[in-house]
């Protein structure tokens, strides 16, 4: 039984990942979705509506063990699946952006909820709550995966043939990330496919707009590299290096998401188009300091006008979203 490859790959590569996936064995898709009880508590009792549209929160982290204050939440992507017309749109969340923390009445960076370190009641919970409030959106779903379980991913699938727009170089000796990448065409192998979907360290950072208005960035960087592995996946018909695949993301990946929802998931989205049917949306906002910090601070009548039109899906109330104010 062949199904399309690039939802699940889109549900688990999160950095980047897109939207095909190809099952092919029952027991490998059984492997993935750990029972945790922090997934366990976030899923509650929400059932997937496979004739409407579900929202699913990619989280990408970085949990390596120097890194002595707990990680971050490094990438956020959320996903909106519209089984009915077979449509997956991806909308990036600055990890800047500013938001009202649920239950603490004050404003943080949303990368910042995944963290008990920063919040006593920090994790996935807090991360999905923090969202819903910003979008208005019911947001129950997510899959985690951290930059190891990403450079393996990579690694599997052989790289990725991209283009470099620019030398990029950062280095941070507090923790030890290089950033070294070189212009040009090349094959970004894992490690340096996660040197380019993290490099921030220029003047556009994650997020800046030019004179039209077009976001680019991290931002756009990442939702590139998206493309290019979702191509690459759906040129891919080797079944053993799928089957690698899914070994790989059965060790580092978490998400609340059944293996038979996933496995239903990929046979109703098989005839998916990677060029036609991914849509790639930008998030309403913009770079500003408040307080003396720096943030991406949400449009919210721009954000409210995008929910409506692209992410048409069922509303959590008709209030407007507590999100954070258009101006400091």
């Amino acid at each position: 039984m062949k199904i399309n490859k690039l939802f699940l790959i889109i549900l688990i590569t999160i950095l980047s990942v897109s939207a095909i996936f190809a099952a092919y064995l029952w027991n490998l898709f059984a492997r993935i979705s750990p029972e945790t009880e922090e997934a366990k508590k976030v899923r509650s009792s929400f059932k997937i509506n496979w004739s409407d549209r579900v929202n699913i929160l990619l989280i990408g982290c970085d949990n390596r063990k120097n890194i002595n204050v707990g990680s971050r939440s490094d990438t956020m992507i959320l996903v909106n699946i519209d089984f009915k017309n077979k449509k997956i749109k991806l909308i990036s969340i600055p990890r800047d952006t500013r938001v009202l923390i649920p239950g603490h009445d004050t404003y943080d960076k949303i990368n910042s909820t995944i963290n008990p370190a920063y919040w006593e009641d920090g994790g996935i919970s807090l991360t999905l709550k923090t969202l819903e409030n910003l979008l208005n959106i019911p947001i129950k779903l997510y899959v985690k995966v951290d930059f190891e379980g990403f450079k393996k991913i990579i690694d599997s699938i052989g790289g990725v043939k991209y283009y470099v727009e620019k030398d990029m170089y950062y280095y941070d000796p507090t923790d030890g990330t290089l950033i070294n990448l070189k212009e040009g065409e090349q094959i970004l192998d894992g490690d340096k496919a996660l040197q380019y979907v993290r490099f921030r360290n220029d003047a556009q950072g994650d997020f800046a707009r030019d004179s039209t208005g077009k976001i680019y960035g991290r931002v756009t960087r990442q939702m590139n590299f998206l493309k290019a592995v979702a191509l690459k996946l759906s040129e891919n018909r080797n079944i053993l290096k799928i089957s690698n695949l899914i070994n790989i993301i059965s060790r580092y990946v978490e998400t609340n998401i059944s293996s038979s929802e996933l496995l239903k998931a990929a046979i109703t989205l098989k005839d998916i188009s990677v060029d036609n049917d991914i849509i790639f949306l930008n998030f309403p906002g913009n770079a500003q300091f408040v307080d003396g910090l720096s943030y991406v601070v949400p449009n919210e009548e721009e954000l409210k006008e995008l929910i409506e039109n692209e992410l048409k899906t069922v509303k959590l109330n008709t209030s407007p979203t507590n999100s954070t104010p258009s101006t400091p």
